[in-house]
């Protein structure tokens, strides 16, 4: 088990409740997440199954909802599962939303260990909008959250799941393990060396050295070897490769200023020749044909966006306000 120091999760959930209903925050959930949801369930041909790290505020939640990707019945909404681990906010979940299919107090790197979670575990679309770093320094180096990850991708696959990812980390080198960015440095090079996306890392960044880019742009770091470790492992174990993108805004901590980093990856199982049910395309079908895409592939930036045209952002904000006042259990 993760020890929670729980003063400090409840001093830092309440300043992430906060964003929650940021303009940045909410363009992602509505142009982002929700094109990639609205597709999967055209996919699947039904109502969505969706895991979420979501707060007390429910936005994601009531988005999916009221754009009728997510079922709520009398008693509930049976497609939705999450994972909370503080007590208040779990409780408050809960009693907004009555019921749903899955239901977990404690921490994501917890959940993935209990009994039931590889047969219970199965859903559409998994979205782990974490809070903290990609690699906090309590953790072994690429085991603790990335194990967790790992696990879930397992257990997806075990039910031969096609689904989509979305994955929110915090771009700070603050409270990060150095030796496991050593890592992701080293196995980014072995692919440079290799001459596997070489030519595309290059023409990005300007220089093939993934030290060097660590030191000089830490965001575009993560924008580059994150997404390498999740399709690496997804392609090992079975799936394609059918979507994938990357956003980033700016946000303002106790230590300055830092990124949000957001990936989408939609991965799903390969369908025999014939077969009648719809398949997305593959975008890529091996881990060698997975590199130079992931290295070339930009990084959206979704504050240029918002700055050049503030009736969006007026917009956004008004549905914040909307979504706020929509009807959920209470």
């Amino acid at each position: 088990m993760f020890p929670i120091d729980r003063r400090a999760a409840d001093i830092k959930q309440a300043s992430i409740n906060q964003l929650m209903a940021t303009a940045s925050k909410h363009w992602v959930r509505m142009h982002a997440w929700l094109p990639v949801a609205q597709k999967r369930a055209a996919t699947v041909s039904r109502k969505l199954k969706y895991f979420t790290l979501t707060t007390a505020d429910l936005f994601d939640v009531k988005v999916l909802e009221r754009e009728g990707l997510l079922e709520k019945t009398a008693r509930g909404y049976p497609g939705l599962g999450f994972c909370e681990m503080l007590d208040n906010t779990y409780v408050e979940i809960l009693r907004k939303v009555r019921w749903c299919g899955w239901h977990y107090k404690g921490i994501f790197e917890d959940m993935v260990s209990i009994p039931n979670f590889e047969d219970e575990f199965d859903f559409d679309v998994v979205n782990l909008d974490f809070t903290g770093v990609p690699f906090p320094q309590h953790e072994a180096p690429l085991e603790g959250t990335w194990g967790a990850i790992q696990r879930s991708v397992d257990v997806q696959w075990k039910h031969r799941r096609s689904f989509d990812l979305f994955l929110t980390l915090r771009g700070s080198r603050e409270e990060t393990d150095e030796s496991a960015l050593k890592q992701v440095a080293d196995l980014v090079d072995y692919n440079l060396k290799n001459s596997r996306g070489k030519d595309e890392f290059k023409a990005r960044i300007g220089h093939c050295n993934s030290k060097k880019l660590l030191d000089e742009n830490y965001a575009e770091f993560l924008c580059v070897g994150i997404p390498k470790l999740l399709t690496s492992y997804a392609l090992v174990v079975g799936y394609h490769l059918t979507h994938f993108e990357v956003y980033c805004y700016l946000r303002e901590g106790e230590h300055g200023k830092y990124h949000i980093v957001k990936f989408i990856l939609s991965f799903d199982v390969p369908q025999p020749q014939g077969s009648i049910f719809a398949q997305p395309p593959a975008l890529v079908t091996s881990y060698d044909e997975a590199v130079p895409i992931i290295f070339s592939k930009g990084t959206f930036d979704v504050d240029e966006l918002l700055q050049k045209n503030s009736g969006l952002t007026d917009e956004l904000k008004k549905d914040i306000i909307a979504l706020g006042s929509y009807p959920v259990y209470a």
